[in-house]
């Protein structure tokens, strides 16, 4: 029975094509006709009143309340725009639509594997709330924690997360917002310009202005639910944390967030020139435009029209196309229909890869935000918690057949351990380096607020003569979300890490990590947790311990550590590397490592390329590019 499990377990895992499957945890919130209304959760909200239903943890819930009027038709690629009001009260319990996206683990396992899923209508928005009493409302000033949900900005949403027990045990407010992804949250081009009447429909950062306004959201309407306007903490994984630092850059989000976490997060940014250009303008060594820059999605829409045309013949009716009758052609289009484009365009099915946070010069600063990182006025500048998993990138190589065969179909077999684990180590290190060193590095230097440095190192997974989830997983990326919203739950993907002897771990390392995250969003110092008991997490310092590793009693507890990364180091050590020790090897490492899929990364350098050897490897031929 054990080994039926196993494949069972291993069998599902790797039956979905989404390199994103392994972000989150899928919701365990009943259906909406489970659901009861609780009169004592009628709330005003500045468009109507609002109803919702009490849930575990002595919480009080509310779904689906738009923050944004739907963006379909004209309003398609433009800023998102305010609420209409509504008479008597809006029926909270049931979840609002994912955005547009192909099906993953992260749209909570809707409609069908490989198919798309979701709506247009879709800004909307989530709260938990600790139950309070009607005459309590007004003056409890409870902060309030806005999670940004991961998906590399083409998929996800607000629906997988359960915030019960993070918002009932740690006495604050948590909202959980949907945004525009994909195609339709980041699209850059010309013919949006000339129509555009103002910067923000200019600017091609959508889904990043459709944060922004769920953030003027809860400013204007948060109090009604008990929390504080003046104290919000935003957080996010993975492409979410990429959202915490975008709204970091952003000076529109300025004033809108007090505290900020970001869990294994980016700093990167894309050019404009990459979001518009076509695959095949080049600047040095780089591909100057994404295979899905707007450009492309364009012509690759004119070739499904006109199938029969050339290459050279679909460039030129693309380029003598005037651009109001092209941004009529785009709107008018389906928005299945231009994903399923981008889709066929990458070779793999439900994977899409289009630019996302694009340095248009007004939402998104020119500037890298490494360079603005040394000065605090030319940002968001608010205390900052920020942090890796130890392996990171496990969770992607164990579905890579690259690196890993199956017996019997489904059972993941290392093909090369050593390669494996050295390979997981690089971009796991440089991860951390990108993500938490380098950008702590210089602010800390400067007179900003503090940053709060973790590494989540949990590996306590089950091990048995069938399947080393220690080995294969590790700490991966997305697995310390469970934990930081405390529920264990959703079961899959990672319900195979979980088992009864490694439970009071678990449950002991959720504890302190909602604890730590919550005294930050009331204090700005995670501290000793809310608890005051818990292992002291001081700021990062030049010398000396500078990280909290976060993990079981089993693994060493949490702990303050010195361990520092910094990406000058990897370079080094990536260019004598015995493993890796074919100069394609050592190319196609430096381009996935330090160039980020073309989102212009601060760190890539095209003398550093060459010197390797790498002239004879266009970056834009390695299969990760």
């Amino acid at each position: 029975m054990v080994v039926v499990g196993v494949l069972l377990i291993v069998s599902y895992l790797y039956s979905n094509k989404s390199p994103q499957l392994f972000s989150a945890s899928v919701a365990a919130m009943p259906n909406s006709a489970m659901r009861e209304a609780d009169p004592h959760s009628l709330r005003d909200t500045v468009n109507g009143q609002v109803l919702g239903f009490t849930d575990a943890y002595n919480t009080q819930v509310w779904l689906g309340i738009p923050y944004a009027q739907a963006p379909l038709g004209d309003l398609r690629w433009r800023a998102p725009q305010p609420v209409s009001d509504w008479q008597g009260f809006r029926d909270a319990t049931k979840y609002g639509e994912p955005c547009v996206q192909y099906w993953s683990g992260l749209a909570a396992q809707e409609g069908e594997s490989g198919g798309l899923l979701g709506s247009e209508d879709c800004l909307s928005l989530n709260i938990w709330a600790p139950r309070l009493k009607v005459e309590e409302i007004q003056s409890s000033k409870l902060p309030v924690m806005v999670w940004i949900h991961g998906g590399g900005n083409d998929s996800g949403t607000a629906k997988l997360y359960q915030a019960h027990h993070l918002a009932g045990s740690q006495n604050v407010i948590v909202v959980l917002i949907n945004y525009r992804v994909g195609l339709l949250g980041w699209f850059s081009h010309q013919s949006i310009r000339d129509a555009a009447s103002n910067l923000e429909d200019a600017s091609g950062n959508f889904g990043t202005l459709d944060i922004i306004q769920s953030l003027k959201w809860v400013r204007d309407n948060i109090g009604s639910f008990g929390g504080d306007s003046g104290n919000v903490t935003i957080f996010g994984e993975s492409a979410g944390g990429r959202n915490v630092y975008s709204m970091l850059a952003s000076p529109l989000a300025k004033g809108l967030f007090h505290r900020a976490i970001s869990q294994s997060g980016t700093v990167d940014t894309t050019l404009q020139t990459l979001a518009e250009d076509f695959d095949d303008e080049r600047h040095t060594n780089v591909v100057s435009g994404l295979k899905n820059s707007s450009n492309g999605i364009i012509s690759l829409l004119f070739a499904a029209r006109s199938p029969e045309q050339t290459p050279a013949q679909i460039r030129s009716a693309v380029a003598n196309t005037p651009n109001n009758e092209l941004l009529k052609i785009l709107r008018a289009t389906d928005a299945r229909q231009l994903m399923e484009l981008a889709s066929q365009n990458t070779g793999s099915p439900g994977y899409i890869k289009v630019a996302r946070v694009i340095r248009d010069g007004h939402v998104i600063p020119k500037q890298s935000l490494m360079t603005l990182f040394n000065d605090p006025s030319q940002y968001n500048s608010v205390p900052l918690l920020t942090g890796t998993n130890r392996d990171e990138q496990k969770v992607f190589m164990a579905r890579d057949p690259k690196y890993v065969s199956q017996l019997l179909g489904v059972l993941p077999n290392i093909r090369d351990p050593l390669r494996y684990d050295r390979v997981s180590e690089y971009i796991s290190s440089n991860w951390k380096a990108g993500a938490v060193d380098e950008p702590a590095k210089l602010i800390s230097q400067t007179k900003a607020p503090p940053v709060f440095a973790y590494r989540f190192d949990w590996d306590d997974s089950p091990v048995n003569f069938a399947l080393d989830l220690q080995q294969l997983l590790g700490a991966s990326h997305g697995m310390e979300t469970n934990y930081m919203f405390g529920d264990f739950q959703g079961g899959m993907p990672f319900g195979i890490t979980h088992d009864k002897k490694n439970a009071q771990g678990r449950a002991d390392l959720a504890l302190s990590m909602m604890g730590y995250w919550a005294e930050f969003a009331y204090s700005g110092n995670p501290g000793k947790g809310r608890s005051g008991s818990l292992a002291p997490w001081t700021a990062w310092q030049a010398k000396g311990n500078n990280i909290m590793l976060l993990d079981s009693l089993k693994g060493g507890g949490n702990r303050m550590a010195e361990v520092r990364t910094n990406v000058a180091d990897i370079k080094l050590k990536l260019a004598s590397d015995e493993v890796l020790s074919e100069t394609e090897d050592r190319c196609e490492a430096y381009a996935f490592l330090f160039l980020h899929g073309y989102q212009t990364s601060h760190f890539w350098n095209a003398d550093e390329y060459s010197a390797l050897g790498c002239d004879a490897y266009p970056v834009g031929s390695f299969r990760n590019s």
